[in-house]
């Protein structure tokens, strides 16, 4: 390989991260999403822009890597018990949301004069959602624990599971309109029965493997070993015919209930943030302004028809299974674009013969226009409730559609407060928590994985990690803390620590242990309300001793 094609690459990741930033910090001062940054971004730098790109193809290899990434970070926190009594408008909601909108794109496509195969094929592309667009949004707006944002999610889950069957049935689309379902069930067999084998193995061994690893204490091969499984099995399912973000929900969910879930979880973000630029670049490239221009109604029909489809397919479970009119409107709204994954059926679809140039041109400007309306159907959910509940007729409507009653289905708000974050189980830490139980709630924050036991048999709250780690802090309820008690060594940690905290909480006591004046000196400058030198209270003690 020459040296111009090898760096080629390099200069591809170097312009999009530069020119993503900047865009970043001027849609930031204009209070938009940095999505729509991004994605402008890829429109300005690609062949339809400037043509800056040169390895577009690898770029979208790159983007698959932040789509993966992001699937491993939900799949590790996620939590049956999150469900609860959700679990019925996920599935029973999922499943009616696509099979809808199958339904409502193939007799809609027909009306419009286009083939079976076109019409099968559309279907299916509307009834996926975007799930990088929305978690992106709902982690952005701090919405990820609300329960619009978790039925969201469930319902995505649910679509990720459809793709595989989806993207079976395109490929047998010809055996199955003949009557021949040999192929298409030999397929779905074979992935149910991987998905299985990699869940049963997977639980046994995975966390096993993982906690030898921690037990190192080396960060870098716990980084590594995270990486290489969320990664490398992600791409064992694609390999296998599944899809690389269900392989990587997949890993995550696996190590969701190890002891380390929140020190993954927060050691991956920084990466996943990256490949999720690129992720959002990458759609850019795909955005020809001349297909809006050469087809405006063809396009601006799909557009209105799949969001319109998709917003009351996805609203309308939701309130019969009984949640308020505001948690369903919300979850319609979010759900109205079309997702990632309609793009591999686009291109299945064309590469079988199945669309004509202008659909698949048309098609692709639709989806990209519903992802960059979803910053803005997200946001203003609230108002356009607030404006639909002043129409009377809406309001009569809604009352006459039956629904079940739930109890409990708001949002939970409970939160700790007044507590006190302890960084550290080691001899200071272990007399800090015994001394300050009875009058606090007590969260611990430590890094030595042999502790857990300890802390687990004590009965205290405990989160696995580095004290450096802000996700870990905000874990620990940072924002509402009244003490946030330093007994750790490492004073670098111990900086990083207390700068977050006065942030977050310019409020909070922050209390530390210093190893010598100096320390102490330096502590202090940056915001710790209180140092303690341990010899120093050693020599007071000795002197008590000595007096008395």
């Amino acid at each position: 390989m020459h040296d111009s094609e090898s760096i080629a690459l390099i200069i591809d990741i170097v312009i999009i991260i530069s020119a993503s930033f900047l865009f970043g910090i001027f849609a930031h001062k204009l209070k938009q999403s940095v999505i729509l940054a991004y994605i402008g971004v890829g429109i300005l730098v690609g062949q339809h822009g400037f043509g800056l790109i040169n390895k577009v193809g690898e770029v979208n290899s790159l983007a698959e890597i932040g789509v993966a990434l992001l699937m491993f970070v939900i799949g590790i926190e996620f939590k049956f018990s999150k469900i609860g009594n959700i679990w019925k408008v996920i599935l029973i909601g999922g499943v009616f949301q696509i099979t809808s909108m199958i339904a409502a794109g193939y007799f809609l496509s027909r009306l419009m004069g286009y083939s079976l195969f076109n019409s099968l094929l559309l279907g299916m592309i509307g009834s996926i959602s975007s799930t990088m667009i929305i978690v992106k949004i709902l982690t952005e707006r701090r919405e990820l624990e609300h329960l619009h944002s978790r039925i969201m999610i469930g319902l995505l889950i649910i679509q990720d599971l459809a793709v595989v069957i989806m993207v079976c049935c395109i490929i047998n689309l010809k055996d199955i309109t003949n009557g021949n379902l040999v192929n298409l069930t030999k397929v779905l067999g074979i992935s149910a029965l991987v998905v299985t084998a990699i869940i049963i193995i997977g639980r046994k061994l995975l966390p096993k493997v993982m906690y030898l690893i921690v037990k190192t204490g080396n960060k870098e091969m716990f980084l590594l070993s995270i990486f290489s499984f969320a990664i490398g099995i992600s791409v064992t399912t694609h390999l296998l015919g599944l899809s690389i973000s269900l392989g990587a929900f997949i890993v995550g969910f696996l190590l969701s209930e190890a002891e380390y879930n929140l020190e993954i979880s927060a050691l991956i973000r920084p990466l996943k943030d990256i490949f999720i630029v690129i992720f959002f670049v990458s759609v850019g490239l795909f955005i020809n302004p001349q297909i809006l221009m050469d087809n405006v109604l063809l396009v601006f029909t799909i557009t209105v028809l799949i969001m319109l489809g998709k917003f009351i397919c996805c609203a309308l479970p939701t309130w019969i299974f009984g949640y308020d009119g505001k948690t369903s409107l919300k979850v319609g709204m979010g759900m109205m674009q079309i997702g990632e994954f309609s793009f591999v059926m686009l291109t299945i679809g064309q590469k079988h013969g199945f669309l004509s140039p202008d659909i698949f041109s048309s098609t692709i400007a639709a989806a990209l226009i519903s992802i960059m309306l979803t910053p803005l159907t997200i946001s203003q959910a609230d108002r356009v409730y607030t404006f639909f509940t002043k129409t009377v007729p809406l309001g009569k409507l809604l009352a006459r559609i039956p629904h079940f009653q739930l109890s409990g289905t708001k949002d939970d708000k409970k939160t700790l407060s007044g507590h006190v974050i302890l960084c550290g189980f080691g001899n200071a830490g272990s007399k800090v928590a015994e001394g300050l139980e009875k009058q606090y709630e007590i969260v611990v924050i430590e890094n030595d994985i042999k502790k857990m036991n300890t802390l687990k048999n004590k009965g205290y709250r405990y989160l696995f990690g580095d004290a450096m780690n802000h996700h870990l802090l905000i874990k620990a309820h940072l924002s509402t803390a009244r003490f946030l008690v330093l007994t750790i060594l490492d004073t670098p940690t111990k900086k990083i620590a207390t700068r977050y905290a006065k942030v977050y909480n310019p409020e909070i006591v922050v209390v530390a242990t210093a190893k010598n004046e100096n320390e102490r000196d330096e502590l202090q400058q940056i915001g710790v309300d209180y140092t303690i030198l341990p010899k120093s209270l050693e020599a007071i003690a000795i002197i008590g001793k000595i007096i008395a």
